[in-house]
């Protein structure tokens, strides 16, 4: 069930509805039942995964906090993360690391595949439970005594297929708040303003993106180079509106019923170093490796080369969540290597920026430099094989300058155009300031809609993130 779709806003209507007419055990079971019918539009039988999942972190938590032994605490939370991490390696990755090992040994695995459907949101609901798990074993939260708190806090449906992945310190408490506050009307209209803008960044924006990215992508060989970077830039605006959409959605969802979700987006595309870009991206995901990966690792402590090793393990991870190809692999540890030579290069891009000739012009330089090393990331990560990204890169490569088009110049104007609001928004507040004036708030959101019905691409996909 797609948040842009009918049945999505039936859904949500019908909900909030009954939600507010309960109580307190009636709310949270509406909310449960709402994300079993969410959930159970993708697949019926996959909704056992989720159950499992729940069922398996719920009883660990409760064993590891009863317990002081150290012995018996490590083996629950051993339990759940074998659980967990074997349910995301069997439907994610069992046909990647065949075909892998396979490809290395130089013989052919195909009668070993397995038929497997990839459970929608796997990635996301397995990450966020086993953080619960860790949390507990760390005592810096009490597990929760309900087992249907916990399963709504694991399945909870404006986030359980693309987050953002939650924490349950934050989620979990609002949830008993929620379900005994009153309706009110201001969670209702910031809620439905940010799926309003949400649906903008979708259909309007991330949709049409999506029909030139896809056309170059599917057949680089038949493209010029100008057509491969425009591909590029529209793809780089495509997977931002497109997945910071399903965000805003999620949120603006949760916010109706007087939950608020985290903010997963921090308009990323104006950063200036590759650090700052992985502090504005996918903030949840970022956070989650952060916190259980990257510092469990070592983090920084220690020696230059270790904890440059830590976060090279820690991106690889990180492109390997993403999917199961080789491509990812590359896109991750491409991140890692560009976060290792802005660590070792800090000191001297510091000491530039301080000197009077180059401290203006450190600012947009970082900036642009920043943007087009991620824009040739999503190159990688958008490419069906490495092959393909490499056939992309070659005809960027060997641009034409006769060959450039008013329809690209065209493009590249919107591209910037639409990074150019961005950062005046974030010197302006701009949204904050029309959403501080009903009136003026009114009339936008009116126009929102009215491009959302106009300009809207009939027949749009899926949010890209839905296959991890």
């Amino acid at each position: 069930m797609a948040f842009n779709s009918l049945e999505y806003a039936l859904l949500l209507a019908a909900t909030a509805i009954l939600f507010f007419g309960l109580g307190y055990r009636g709310r949270l079971l509406v909310l449960v039942a709402a994300s079993v019918v969410f959930y159970g539009a993708f697949s019926v039988p996959l909704l056992g995964l989720i159950f499992l999942s729940a069922l398996v972190d719920y009883t660990a938590a409760l064993k590891i906090a009863r317990t002081e032994d150290a012995a018996t605490r490590r083996r629950w939370l051993l339990f759940s993360l074998a659980t967990n991490l074997g349910l995301l390696g069997y439907f994610k990755y069992a046909n990647f690391f065949l075909d892998s090992a396979g490809a290395l040994l130089g013989r052919d695995f195909a009668d070993l595949r397995l038929d497997i459907v990839l459970p929608a949101g796997i990635s996301f609901y397995t990450f966020q439970t086993m953080s619960y798990t860790i949390d507990v074993y760390r005592r810096q939260i009490q597990p929760t005594a309900s087992l249907l708190r916990f399963f709504l806090f694991v399945s909870f449906f404006p986030q359980l297929i693309a987050g953002p992945i939650e924490r349950a310190g934050h989620l979990l408490a609002q949830f008993d708040h929620a379900a005994t506050r009153r309706f009110r009307v201001d969670n209702l209209v910031s809620g439905l303003q940010m799926i309003g803008w949400g649906m903008f960044k979708k259909v309007v924006i991330a949709d049409h993106c999506a029909a030139i990215s896809d056309r170059v992508f599917a057949a680089p060989d038949a493209y010029d180079g100008w057509s491969a970077l425009i591909a590029a830039y529209a793809f780089t605006l495509q997977i931002y509106c497109d997945f910071s959409a399903y965000s805003e959605i999620a949120r603006g969802s949760a916010r109706i019923f007087g939950v608020d979700l985290m903010m997963n987006f921090d308009r990323p595309y104006l950063s200036r170093n590759i650090s700052e870009f992985w502090r504005r991206w996918h903030i949840s995901l970022s956070e989650w490796f952060r916190d259980y990966v990257y510092i469990p690792l070592g983090g920084n402590r220690g020696s230059r080369g270790r904890a440059l090793a830590n976060l090279t393990i820690t991106m690889l991870l990180s492109g390997l969540w993403h999917g199961a190809a080789w491509a990812f692999v590359v896109w991750g540890l491409y991140h890692g290597l560009l976060l290792l030579v802005h660590a070792l290069a800090r000191p001297r891009l510091a000491r530039l920026a301080a000197l009077p000739r180059f401290g203006r012009a450190m600012g947009p330089l970082a900036w642009f430099c920043t943007l087009h090393l991620v824009i040739a990331g999503w190159v990688l990560f958008r490419a069906h094989t490495l092959a393909d990204a490499g056939r992309m890169f070659a005809a960027i490569g060997h641009l034409d300058p006769r060959a450039l088009q008013p329809a690209h110049l065209g493009f590249l104007a919107l591209f910037f155009g639409f990074v150019g609001v961005q950062a005046l928004d974030r010197r302006h507040a701009l949204l904050a300031r029309i959403h501080g004036d009903s009136s003026l708030s009114l009339v936008f959101y009116a126009a929102v809609i009215l491009a959302c019905i106009l300009l809207g691409k009939e027949g749009g996909g899926d949010f890209i993130y839905f296959q991890f």
